[in-house]
């Protein structure tokens, strides 16, 4: 733990050196609910409060507590894979945000380790401003730091790299994000995971942003 606080440290300070970014904490609550053999619900709430944002308009806190999330996912099982479509309900600025889902995901078990492949598309409406338009594609991989699985009481890494295409107004970008984690597997149906999510945004243009938090999780299936 005391290595992950000191990169943690080391990459904050990295990262104030330029001109558009954010620095923050992301927790967020994940359940997984199975429905049946086939169907799996799966609703997060998630939080991002930010202690560090470089510019930031001067009638405004450097830090403040910025968004609420609220979203929930249903999947069901079809070969290998899993189809799915959900909701997502933000509150930001005083305002809410509306984004739909669309989703397919295939998990390859190798030896002593796990790759997930995740395609999404979503369309989010915000007030006052054009639809927004994405295609996302996720790559995971986990692996138990004892063993040949993750076991109650046990350790495990798990690495995500995201891709993002984005339209809006008739204009495209694109984003990446990455996330490190370290994860303790409580039981069979409890984790925790913790670690460092970086993002750059904007990749299109000169106003690209770098955004790092601190990641938090806290995961139950029922």
């Amino acid at each position: 733990m005391k290595y992950l606080i000191l990169f943690t440290f080391l990459t904050a300070t990295y990262f104030c050196s330029f001109a558009q970014n954010q620095i923050g904490i992301i927790p967020q609550i994940n359940t997984n609910f199975k429905l049946d053999k086939n169907w799996k619900l799966n609703a997060k709430i998630e939080g991002r409060q930010l202690f560090f944002q470089n510019p930031y308009p001067a009638e405004l806190n450097q830090t403040k507590f910025e968004r609420l999330d609220l979203e929930v996912v249903a999947t069901r099982s079809k070969g290998k894979g899993a189809v799915g479509g959900g909701y997502l309900l933000r509150r930001a600025n005083g305002s809410f945000t509306h984004r739909f889902i669309q989703q397919y995901s295939i998990t390859q078990k190798l030896v002593a380790s796990r790759l997930a492949h995740r395609f999404r598309t979503d369309q989010t409406f915000e007030k006052d401003d054009a639809i927004q338009l994405r295609l996302r594609y996720r790559i995971s991989w986990e692996k138990p730091l004892n063993g040949q699985s993750v076991d109650p009481r046990e350790f495990y890494l798990k690495l995500n790299n995201e891709y993002f295409g984005i339209l809006q107004n008739a204009a495209a970008n694109l984003e990446i994000r990455g996330l490190a984690s370290l994860g303790f597997n409580l039981s069979d149906n409890n984790q925790i995971e913790t670690g460092i999510d970086y993002r750059v945004e904007k990749l299109i243009g000169t106003d690209t942003e770098h955004k790092l938090f601190l990641n938090i999780g806290l995961y139950h299936t029922f």
